[in-house]
């Protein structure tokens, strides 16, 4: 008789819960034990020591929902349900979950019902759900924002969660869930009332990202300054640096306009390369559904995003076992909370950061003691 493959269910999803589901049992003690052969799981989780070793099977829906994939759809939505209105009832109820686990107040069959049931549901996409082609980068970006979602972040004395969403957006960009603090969308007002848990932040954000993303499509080796600076060489010397930037993007989004300045280095039908008529297929796997229109944009816009993302997976292992931390990332930033004895990493960091497939983006380095009053430093 074939020996079905492990799928690891860890009961850390919920807050203060400890042990995992596998194969209809729960283990609540000698975990590691339990999943040293085993290479599935649903989702990342702090106990699993190198992310590299799994396959997370959520990555393979890209946002759909398990149910879809159940045997028993019907009775995974009615026991769904039965949990969230316990939830929902112990929420009423004012139960202190602060050093409790939810799973604790529901009753055993219950439990074990769901964990059974999901654990069918996620065979069934072990069975017929295709590794996605972009597996590699959904990877890197769940495990970063999982890490992120693992602690919280001190704004205005309360301590806030920021949880991302993966599959919101149509190029990948991430955005923040429901239930999370909207780090993406907040005033600058509000910066200044976000501090860190150790002694600084630190961020570092690229220059001009999606221009060099272009120029990157387009053959040409990036500068080593200031993009729009680098742009206005050939401009008349009392051409401003913002209204050069303005100048860019409304040629490069404009299909229809010109520039012999800019086009002498950039191609916006580098895009066509990539592009099939329907899809839009960057660097990093990902296959996006987008009419000719918004083709160039889609394929930017990703791109970079993907860049920004992978390098700060990249910086996250860097700084494993350290008290310095990746705290949120912001579009084409990312910003660290910082403890000053990895002073001597911070070279190295910039370094990661700026380093892809297109060469060297350059970054700038900014500190502050809060997000609102950031100062930039020379490395």
């Amino acid at each position: 008789m074939r020996q079905e493959k492990k799928i690891i269910q860890t009961l850390d999803i919920e807050n203060n819960c400890h042990g995992i589901y596998c194969n209809e049992e729960f283990h609540f003690e000698n975990e590691k034990k339990e999943i040293i052969d085993a290479t599935f799981a649903w989702c990342q989780s702090p106990l699993f020591e190198n992310d590299e070793n799994w396959t997370f099977l959520q990555l393979f829906l890209k946002g759909q929902k398990l149910e879809e994939y159940s045997p028993e759809q019907n009775f995974l939505k009615s026991v769904n349900s039965q949990i969230q209105a316990q939830k929902e009832a112990a929420l009423t109820a004012k139960v202190d979950f602060s050093e409790m686990c939810f799973y604790e107040i529901m009753p055993d069959h219950l439990l074990h019902k769901w964990f059974s049931l999901r654990e069918q549901a996620m065979r069934s996409v072990l069975q017929n759900a295709p590794k996605p082609k972009d597996y590699d980068i959904l990877h890197k970006i769940h495990v970063l924002v999982s890490d992120i979602s693992s602690r919280t972040l001190t704004v205005s004395n309360h301590e806030e969660t920021v949880r991302y969403n993966m599959f919101s957006s149509a190029t990948g960009r991430l955005a923040t869930g429901r239930d999370s603090y909207p780090i993406l969308n907040i005033h600058k007002s509000e910066r200044c009332s976000i501090v860190p848990k150790n002694d600084l932040f630190l961020e570092l954000d690229l220059n001009g990202a999606e221009i060099r993303t272009l120029l990157g499509f387009s053959g040409v080796e990036q500068p080593s300054e200031d993009i729009h600076l680098w742009n206005m060489k050939e401009m008349p010397p009392w051409t401003k640096r913002t209204e050069v930037k303005e100048r860019f993007f409304a040629w490069l989004y404009n299909p229809k306009a010109k520039s012999e300045i800019y086009e002498k280095f950039y191609n916006k039908k580098a895009y066509l390369e990539h592009f099939n008529g329907t899809i839009v297929k960057t660097p990093f796997g990902r296959e996006l559904p987008v009419d000719e229109r918004k083709a160039l944009n889609y394929l930017l816009q990703s791109t970079t995003s993907d860049i920004v993302l992978d390098s700060s997976y990249k910086i996250m292992k860097l700084l494993r076992d350290r008290r310095s931390n990746i705290a949120f990332t912001m579009h084409d930033s990312v910003v660290l909370d910082f403890a000053k004895e990895d002073h001597h990493m911070v070279k190295e960091i910039k370094d990661i950061f700026e380093r892809n497939l297109f060469g060297k983006f350059l970054s700038t380095v900014n500190i502050g003691k809060n997000f609102g009053n950031l100062k930039e430093i020379i490395i």
